[in-house]
């Protein structure tokens, strides 16, 4: 081998050492090209080494190599600092999606709660104010009933001209179970059977139904 005899050049086993860190930091994949110069000018001295036997100009090479990867590893360092702090500032970002999302449903589900209830507050006050004038309006029992926009099972069974009692929504709910999924889900148009012929049994058992569900 040329140069046998003699000893290393002194830059030759820095220069193989930084090349092998890059190596392990992955460097040949994250920055190809600047390993290619580092490792392309490590060669360099090699060949001028192993070719010509010209250990100064070798060295050099060498020098220059090691100069090269000090740089590179420092480039790579900061690269992986910004990929932390980029993955860092995206798990923050969710983060801040996922409870814009539940504080936007909280809302939702109390807008709809306390529409809910000055919904029923509205209907017991009309209640009050037209029973007297809907029970001589209404004589007849119904046995049917047509839905109207927006009307839920326990409105439909609070007037008067039905039960008068919201709390017996249930009876109309089994009676058209093969039409209704959900109490506060109506259909304008929608026909229901309205029963007449329940026993107090039947109507203890709707109330407290009415009170476990609340719908």
């Amino acid at each position: 081998m040329a140069g046998c005899g003699s000893h290393d050049p002194v830059w030759r086993m820095k220069a193989q050492l930084t090349l092998l860190q890059l190596q392990q930091e992955d460097v040949v994949t994250s920055h190809p090209d600047d390993y290619s110069h580092v490792n392309s000018t490590f060669n360099q001295g090699e060949a001028l080494l192993t070719d010509q036997a010209d250990e100064d100009a070798a060295d050099q090479q060498y020098k220059l190599a090691y100069q090269k990867g000090l740089v590179l590893k420092q480039e790579v360092v900061l690269y992986k600092e910004r990929l932390k702090e980029e993955a860092r500032q995206k798990a923050i970002e969710e983060r801040a999606i996922r409870e814009e999302e539940a504080r936007s449903r909280l809302e939702a589900e109390r807008k709809r709660q306390q529409e809910l209830e000055e919904a029923q507050k509205a209907l017991q006050k009309s209640q009050r104010n037209d029973a007297v004038t809907d029970v001589v309006s209404h004589p007849v029992q119904l046995t049917s009933y047509t839905v109207r926009r927006g009307e839920t099972l326990p409105q439909i069974a609070a007037r008067p001209e039905l039960y008068n009692d919201m709390a017996l929504w249930p009876l109309i709910y089994r009676a058209n179970r093969d039409q209704i999924r959900d109490p506060y889900q109506l259909w304008p148009g929608q026909t229901l059977k309205i029963p007449r012929n329940f026993s107090r049994e039947e109507a203890l058992e709707a109330r407290r139904q009415a009170h476990r569900r609340n719908p």
